[in-house]
């Protein structure tokens, strides 16, 4: 079987904090669009005189990730990368923080330390290998 070589490699990495130069990239094969949110903790109050003051303490953000029709096993994705089972099995390892790495189109990366929130997977089809039905939402910590 060919290996699919993508121009811009694979947009998202897990990262043991244990082994920090390893890195496990995850499949494109029929991945989702990466949902990205912000959440600003905040403490804001007005003054005596009618003005706002607002305390910014941090920017915290949300990944969610899926994928449709994921093969169960890396050997049948289309660019060699992680599948359903490793994803689920990382999952079932790491019940504390871990790195995430996020590859930018002209490049560049950036390092998150979060916990997975959410994890669920779905089987869709069975035959030789089966397809799952993958998403899982990570916090930064």
């Amino acid at each position: 079987m060919a290996v699919l070589v993508l121009p811009k490699g694979s947009m998202i990495s897990f990262i043991n904090p244990a082994v920090p130069g390893t890195k496990n990239r995850l499949s494109e094969h029929n991945r989702q669009p990466v949902e990205i949110s912000v959440e600003r903790i905040e403490k804001s109050h007005r003054m005596a005189n009618g003005y706002m003051r607002k305390y910014v303490i941090a920017d915290k953000r949300t990944f969610s990730l899926s994928w449709n029709g994921l093969p169960h096993i890396a050997s049948k994705t289309v660019d060699g990368k992680w599948g359903g089972r490793e994803i689920e099995n990382w999952y079932n390892t790491f019940a504390g923080p871990f790195i995430i790495e996020i590859l930018d189109g002209d490049g560049t990366t950036t390092q998150y330390t979060v916990m997975f929130t959410d994890y669920s997977r779905t089987v869709n089809k069975r035959g030789a290998y089966d397809f799952w039905d993958v998403s899982c939402t990570l916090e930064e910590v």
